[in-house]
């Protein structure tokens, strides 16, 4: 089959389905998709909201929680250990299929009345003291961490590979330890404000440093130690200049901040950070092979449209999903074959249109199952049953589409309609990486959320108030409710936190984490790709690169960033 361009019927932009894609699409029996990549992206992601969270009571115990779902929403939220014990039985909500009614209107009011997990993690069964987390698990003690396993003593961070005493960073990968503001560091120990440091020990505001230590404010240099500015120092001469930039204090890293940026400036990037891969397109690829569109993968092959994964194959649009095989369409749809338009739903088999379903085949339609086969809207049937009423339920959602309020057609082979989703579009990924205005949300038929919880107006101390350096902050300071400087909201410093900065020797935050946590977003490159030509003067190699045309960074192909930085 030679390539299509298709209309997108959500932005109306056209788009383009290659051979390579139709065979896939073929190969799992779904339709080819009638929303581009872009937009099949941004409704996946209004399904995940990570970090905004409320206080609840548990709907069978009614011990209080910390939970995803809002206290106006209709989802009905258990406690973990509620949610997975035997007091309750998810086949009590089982409906037949409505055969006059769609699909999708069916199987809202399904996830509604079927009670999730509070919040995604296994605080209390393989992860200890870490109740402030979702997507988590085999970790101990560590708050406000999304999206991370085998962590301990970690705070404030977004997707963690293995590692301990971490705070405020991004993408950490394996065997870091005392790491802060950081993103993509790698078999690191002591290191602060740093990009895609690997190998380094004791060094700040370093970026694409390899085998380094003792480095300040240093871009692309290796196996170098005493450095300052891509220049080399003695050892005093080096300690002196870290004297004088007094780290210690806030208003100190606020100016080497400044400084850094400009600094890192003058150093040539590769066009992306792909590394031991094999024809393979995107950023932050780790030993790939024939996946394209990839963004934050570990060992994908043969993927495309893959975000944040882990060991992954023959698999396309997935978000935050690992070690799965033929997989479309899905959410954190974790250690799975053929698990389709999947949400949390985990070690499953031969499931379609799914949300939190675990260790179940066989499955259509269902919420909360566990260990089940044959099962429709949560009802059980034979086999013979099953495989006879699916095929004309998927005909049923072609003959009666769900039509939304802006009048996109959903049948059988889209994902689930955004306006939906269980959360408002502001509090979910989607406004992280599409962001959009509190009208741009409403024209489009989502829902905003008002009521995102948070204290403001509350504060014991103000910004200008507190001592600018670390050295000179008490353990009093875990009484006070500070304010954040960029967006008014309260938040606290925690004991363990101190501990940290002190050991760290870094000044307390002045913004709040959801401001810090936006700002280290905007350091990292989008997951997007431009086509560019390589910037060495003569090079006409081209590439496809994260970098937009308009941004300042001189970017170079693999060959010519080989032979200026290594």
């Amino acid at each position: 089959m030679e390539s299509q361009t298709k209309t997108c019927q959500n932005c109306k932009e056209d788009f383009i389905i290659e051979p390579d894609d139709f065979n896939f699409y073929e190969k799992i029996k779904v339709p080819a998709p009638t929303f581009c990549p872009e937009c099949r992206a941004q409704r996946r992601f209004s399904w995940r909201n990570d970090s905004s969270l409320y206080s609840r009571v548990c709907g069978l115990c009614d011990k209080k929680l910390i939970t995803i779902y809002s206290i106006e929403s209709e989802i009905n939220a258990f406690c973990n250990k509620c949610w997975w014990s035997d007091k309750w039985d998810p086949t009590d909500y089982s409906v037949d299929y409505n055969f006059s009614k769609s699909f999708f209107e069916q199987f809202d009011t399904l996830v509604k009345k079927v009670p999730h997990m509070a919040m995604v993690n296994d605080n209390g069964v393989g992860s200890v003291n870490s109740e402030y987390t979702h997507d988590f698990s085999f970790s101990k003690n560590c708050y406000m961490v999304f999206c991370a396993w085998n962590i301990e003593n970690a705070m404030y961070s977004y997707y963690l590979i293995a590692g301990k005493n971490i705070s405020d960073s991004l993408n950490v990968m394996v065997n870091n330890e005392w790491i802060y503001e950081s993103i993509q560091p790698e078999n690191c120990y002591q290191i602060k404000y740093s990009h895609f440091a690997v190998n380094c020990i004791d060094s700040s505001f370093i970026f694409d440093c390899r085998n380094c230590s003792d480095c300040f404010m240093c871009s692309g240099v290796r196996n170098k130690k005493y450095c300052f500015k891509n220049e080399q120092y003695t050892k005093d001469e080096y300690e002196k200049i870290l004297k004088e930039y007094r780290l210690d204090t806030f208003s100190g890293v606020e100016k080497a901040k400044k400084e850094y940026d400009q600094f890192i400036l003058k150093t040539p990037r590769r066009f992306a950070h792909i590394i031991h891969s094999n024809n393979c397109t995107g950023d932050l690829i780790i030993n790939g092979k024939n996946s394209l569109d990839c963004f934050n993968v570990q060992a994908p092959e043969n993927c495309r449209f893959v975000v944040n994964s882990d060991t992954s194959s023959e698999s396309y649009d997935l978000l935050a999903s690992g070690k799965n095989s033929e997989c479309y369409e899905g959410v954190t749809s974790d250690h799975s074959n053929r698990n389709l338009f999947g949400v949390f739903s985990w070690k499953s088999q031969n499931i379609e249109y799914t949300q939190h379903c675990h260790s179940s085949k066989n499955l259509f339609g269902c919420v909360g199952l566990r260990n089940k086969q044959y099962c429709i809207f949560n009802k059980q049937y034979t086999k013979e049953e099953y495989e006879e009423l699916v095929p004309k339920i998927k005909k049923q959602m072609n003959d009666i589409p769900y039509i939304t309020k802006k009048g996109i057609i959903y049948k059988y082979g889209e994902f689930y309609p955004s306006e939906l989703s269980p959360f408002g579009y502001n509090e979910t990924l989607a406004q992280e990486r599409f962001p959009l205005s509190k009208d741009e949300i409403l024209d489009k038929g989502y829902v905003f959320q008002d009521n995102v919880q948070k204290t403001i107006n509350k504060e014991t101390i103000i910004p200008k108030d507190l001592p600018e350096s670390i050295f000179d902050i008490d353990n009093s300071i875990t009484n006070e409710v500070l304010k954040c400087i960029d967006c008014g909201r309260n938040y606290k410093i925690t004991e363990d936190e101190l501990t940290f900065y002190k050991k760290m020797q870094i000044p307390i935050p002045r913004r709040c984490f959801y401001c810090r946590h936006a700002n280290r977003i905007k350091r990292r490159n989008p997951y997007k790709l431009w086509h560019r030509k390589c910037m060495k003067p003569d090079c006409t190699n081209e590439f496809e690169t994260s970098y937009s045309p308009e941004r300042p960074e001189i970017v170079y192909c693999e060959k010519c960033y080989q032979n200026e930085v290594i």
